[in-house]
């Protein structure tokens, strides 16, 4: 039997990330999707309180240790610019005897805005409550072309990670096709028998 990965899903907001997290985790029995977003909206006054951040991230973590520690893979989509929570990510995987295997969807600026503003329409259309709607609309811009520029520097920093560019041409298909080709190379070692 192979060994546990933990699958970071990172991009900018509207790239996809729960999309095709979603995607794989129907598609493989032993995968587990843990989401910081729908854990933070499970707790009370989520929107008002900005520790619940906090309190999601920690039992994200949780989650996280829980299915590696079943055997199972653990597919985290969520937007990380800066490296202390993809390195935390990275030495909890290792402690728990799993891999940990990073993936950045490389969208555009233009397209993840107008992906954002779409999404963010339907959403509030719908009466949809999400994290994202903390953003102001006058900010939006700006916020995801930090994004884009602080994801486009990462590999810089964690050359491991894998590149999954993300372009209007392609369809939802064409890029988690992309994603199952770049994790398909990445060798599972059996572990050692003892």
């Amino acid at each position: 039997m192979a060994i546990a990965r933990l699958i970071l899903v990172n991009g900018p907001p509207a790239s996809g990330k729960s999309t095709l997290a979603r995607r794989y985790v129907d598609d493989h029995d032993r995968a587990a999707l843990v989401e910081v977003d729908a854990l933070r909206m499970t707790l009370p006054n989520w929107d008002k309180d900005e520790a619940t951040r906090l309190v999601a991230g920690e039992l994200a973590g949780a989650a996280v240790v829980e299915h590696l520690c079943a055997g199972r893979d653990v597919v985290m989509p969520q937007y990380f610019g800066r490296l202390g929570y993809i390195v935390l990510l990275d030495d909890l995987a290792r402690e728990h005897g799993a891999m940990f295997v990073e993936v950045i969807l490389a969208a555009g600026a233009a397209l993840a805005i107008d992906r954002f503003c779409t999404r963010r329409r339907a959403m509030i259309e719908r009466g949809e409550r999400h994290p994202e709607r903390d953003i102001a609309d006058a900010d939006i811009e700006a916020v995801i072309i930090d994004a884009v520029d602080r994801l486009a520097r990462l590999p810089a920093a964690r050359p491991e990670s894998r590149i999954v560019p993300v372009s209007l041409e392609a369809s939802e298909d064409d890029i988690y096709h992309r994603l199952l080709s770049l994790l398909d190379q990445t060798a599972r070692p059996s572990p050692r028998l003892v």
